[in-house]
Order: C-alpha cells, then sequence, then structure tokens
C-alpha cells in the first residue's frame, strides 16, 4: 500500500471503492485513457480524495491493479512446487490474455517515465511476487523437486520472462499450450520431471 499523505485517515471503504473504481475503468478504457475524474465520479469521492491518498495515477493504478488481482495470482500450496509454479504461471497468463493484459501493458509503459509508478510497481507489484516465487522454488529444492545447485533468481527469470516478452514484445499467445511449453522445457533443465 502506498504511504498515505498528511491530512485525514483514510476511510477503508471510500479507498476500497477508489481501487475497485480504478481497476474497473482500467479494464474498460486502458490505463492511458483512465482519469482520476472518471475514478473519483466511478467511487464516489471527490478527486481531492485521491490526491491525497496517492502519488500518482500511476501509483493509484498500480495500487488498484495489485488488489484486484492478487487473489488470481496468489501461489496455491498443492504439495508440489512445481505444480504450484506451473498453477500460478497459467494465472498469470491467463490474467494477461484479458483486459488486464492490455492495461498493464500500458502501465509497463508509462512507468518507465514515471519514477514513483515505477518504484509502486517494483515494490507492491514485482518484488513481493518475486520474493513468493522464490520461497516456492527453495520449497521444491528442498524437496528434491529442483536441482539444489540452480539459483532461484535465474530460474524465475527463465519461468517468467517468456511471459512478459510475449505480453510486451510480441504477437505470441500466452495461452495455456505456450505457458505449458515453457515450463516444461525449463523445469527439464532444472531437473524437474514433467
Amino acid at each position: 500500500m502506498t504511504e498515505l499523505k498528511a491530512g485525514r485517515k483514510r476511510s477503508e471503504s471510500s479507498r476500497l471503492a477508489i481501487l475497485q473504481a480504478a481497476f474497473a475503468l482500467m479494464e474498460e478504457v486502458g490505463f492511458d485513457r483512465m482519469s482520476i475524474e472518471g475514478v473519483a465520479a466511478r467511487a464516489g469521492v471527490g478527486k481531492t480524495t485521491i490526491y491525497r491518498w496517492w502519488e500518482s495515477r500511476g501509483v493509484l493504478a498500480v495500487e488498484a491493479f495489485l488488489t484486484m488481482v492478487e487473489p488470481a495470482i496468489a501461489f496455491r500450496e498443492t504439495g508440489s512446487a512445481k505444480e504450484d509454479m506451473i498453477a500460478q504461471m497459467q494465472a498469470l497468463a491467463e490474467l494477461y490474455r484479458g483486459p488486464t493484459g492490455r492495461f498493464v501493458r500500458e502501465m509497463i509503459g508509462s512507468s518507465q517515465s514515471d519514477p514513483a509508478m515505477r518504484s509502486a510497481f517494483h515494490d507492491l507489484f514485482l518484488a513481493p511476487r518475486r520474493e513468493a516465487a522464490r520461497a516456492v522454488f527453495r520449497r521444491g529444492q528442498a524437496a528434491g523437486e529442483f536441482r539444489s545447485d540452480v539459483d532461484a533468481d535465474a530460474a524465475i527469470d527463465a519461468l517468467y520472462s517468456p511471459i512478459y516478452y510475449r505480453l510486451l514484445a510480441s504477437d505470441g499467445p500466452i495461452d495455456e499450450r505456450a505457458v505449458a511449453k515453457i515450463a516444461v522445457l525449463v523445469m527439464n533443465g532444472l531437473g524437474a520431471a514433467t
């Protein structure tokens, strides 16, 4: 969550209404066309409330994205780290196939010229997801599913980079079949039987 600027304490119900409104608008019109005015109108709050609570439109977008998608992309614990990673990769790919993929592309592009947004995207989304993936990978190493001599960060890069490449730079699909092929190829190299 972003740090609250000086002023009145946030109302949790207003905060959630704002985040839901921002996410819904991004799904409808994309990040580039989402406006603070539109979010305020949909959430039933004043623009000043949003400006007081979020540093920028980009930071609001990142927090809205994370809040709404976290349940769908969280790692599950099934007893198999390999299966947990594949399921999470599939969930991420499914999310990026829809309208969310379009506005995530826009957010990543915009974050390159918005340091606060880039920092929020890293701190609120990328770093926690990476730490969760690292924990699952290490659990798999401890259970003998993955080779113990493989660096967790290198394995995570090898598994997830193709999804982001397809999202950002390719016309290739981000479908279940493509993700399964990536997982088989990489996990064979990690020592995991697929």
